[in-house]
């Protein structure tokens, strides 16, 4: 059975122009986001850690969830797993990285120091996947099992006591100079 071909919508040049105001406009927005954020989390009385950890990347990340499902119902999984997993790597292996280093180039403390809670979410979500991604088939159940831990993680950081500092820490990555 062949695959059909996809038709073209958008030339290349429209593409890209397309990509680059929808760039500048996601970066005005998020500026907008970023000033916005601790008071609308005092406001609702929600901790900032729940805030910036759970809501802000399912409303930042929307596009992606929405072409993830997109080819998961056109019965492209490799595609899908591919979006979800290439988003991820992207943010753990640049985005992280980088943004210790501009904090760095603007003499803000910021490091990859994460506090025992923080660990033991990342620690959680990478077990979880690693148990489904293997076999390279996905069933309702599976679904079933990513979503529950999502919302036990979601609900973790909606009751989790952030209190815990790291004015220890903070004196260790004074600006170099």
């Amino acid at each position: 059975e062949e695959e059909e071909e996809e038709e073209e919508e958008l030339s290349f040049r429209q593409s890209t122009v397309a990509l680059a105001l929808l760039c500048a406009a996601t970066a005005g927005l998020s500026e907008v986001v970023v000033g916005s954020i601790q008071g609308a989390a005092a406001g609702a009385k929600v901790p900032l850690a729940f805030v910036s950890t759970i809501l802000l990347p399912i409303v930042g990340n929307a596009a992606e969830h929405a072409s993830a499902v997109m080819f998961a119902v056109r019965n492209k999984p490799d595609l899908a797993i591919g979006v979800a997993v290439g988003s991820a790597t992207q943010i753990t292996l640049l985005g992280f990285p980088a943004s210790v280093l501009a904090a760095w180039a603007y003499g803000e403390p910021l490091s990859l120091d994460m506090l025992p809670f923080e660990t033991a979410c990342l620690v959680l979500t990478i077990l979880g996947v690693a148990t489904v991604l293997p076999s390279g088939r996905s069933n309702w159940l599976k679904g079933l099992t990513l979503i529950s831990l999502y919302v036990v993680i979601a609900l973790a950081f909606l009751f989790h006591d952030s209190s815990e500092t790291r004015a220890p820490a903070a004196a260790k990555h004074k600006r170099l100079g």
